[in-house]
């Protein structure tokens, strides 16, 4: 018998799911042809769903709680939870960003999401009209959920492209930035993240912010970008290489990593 898969619970909310699924299965000393029987799903698809690949439905969720206990449902409820807060056409490239084992963006505007402080998060949140401070509390919470995936056991390379513009813009004020700033250079220690600035001019990204997941198989990517209205998400290939090439563009115009850091290291004094 092949030994099980190891399960990474931080990589998605699918994984961390999946992980408590074997555990309990295990825990009742069950095989997944026997949870499966149990339930009414073949050992394959009980599989699926315990290695994260596949999200349970309402119907796994009850016939697995019959079969191991109650439970199972509140956990997947807090789970997507965060996901629940972003708008509609947010959740496919929640998935991709989830999945992906690359992820290189362009921000000329603000910090991306996955290095905002919660301070700085806010700050921009409540710069939108329309959200109270409830609404407030969940979108910042569910974007520093979003975080974790930098975090997870095997997180995905990131390259971050900053415009010189997006350090000098005064979100929340002088401390916000600081601290804002200072968490860049934290980031900027990993090894999975490349954080590079490009200098203030002309260049072929200020039409918008973009984002480019390459999925975890590497033969799939995805861009996201951010429109006056709601952002586009897709994987059409023409698409895809046009973006891939104004990013090469944007980073042959950027400082490298090194420079970067200690502009970046300026900038904090700038907001002290």
């Amino acid at each position: 018998m092949p030994a099980a898969r190891k399960l990474d619970p931080n990589a998605s909310r699918t994984a961390a799911f999946g992980a408590e699924l074997r555990r309990r299965r295990e825990e009742a000393q069950l095989t997944q042809a026997e949870l499966g029987r149990h339930a009414g799903y073949s050992s394959s698809q009980i599989g699926a769903v315990e290695v994260g690949k596949r999200p349970p439905t309402e119907q796994f969720l009850t016939e697995c709680e019959r079969a191991l206990g109650s439970g199972l449902r509140e956990l997947w409820a807090s789970l997507s939870r965060h996901r629940d807060t972003a708008p509609t056409w947010f959740a496919p490239w929640l998935q991709e960003e989830e999945q992906a084992q690359s992820l290189r963006t362009w921000q000329p505007l603000v910090i991306p999401g996955l290095l905002q402080t919660a301070d700085y998060a806010r700050a921009l949140l409540e710069g939108e009209s329309g959200h109270d401070t409830e609404r407030i509390d969940a979108l910042v919470a569910a974007r520093l959920a979003r975080q974790q995936i930098l975090t997870r056991t095997n997180p995905p390379r990131y390259l971050v492209v900053l415009d010189e513009g997006v350090l000098n813009r005064p979100v929340g004020g002088p401390a916000v930035m600081r601290e804002q700033l200072e968490r860049l250079l934290e980031s900027a220690r990993v090894p999975h993240i490349t954080l590079q600035v490009c200098p203030l001019g002309a260049n072929p990204g200020l039409s918008g912010g973009i984002v480019i997941a390459q999925a975890l198989t590497g033969t799939r990517h995805t861009v996201y970008l951010e429109t006056a209205a709601e952002p586009v998400v897709t994987s059409y290939a023409e698409v895809v290489e046009l973006v891939s090439m104004k990013l090469d563009a944007i980073r042959a115009d950027a400082l490298p990593q090194r420079a970067s850091v200690e502009f970046i290291r300026k900038m904090v004094e700038k907001w002290t």
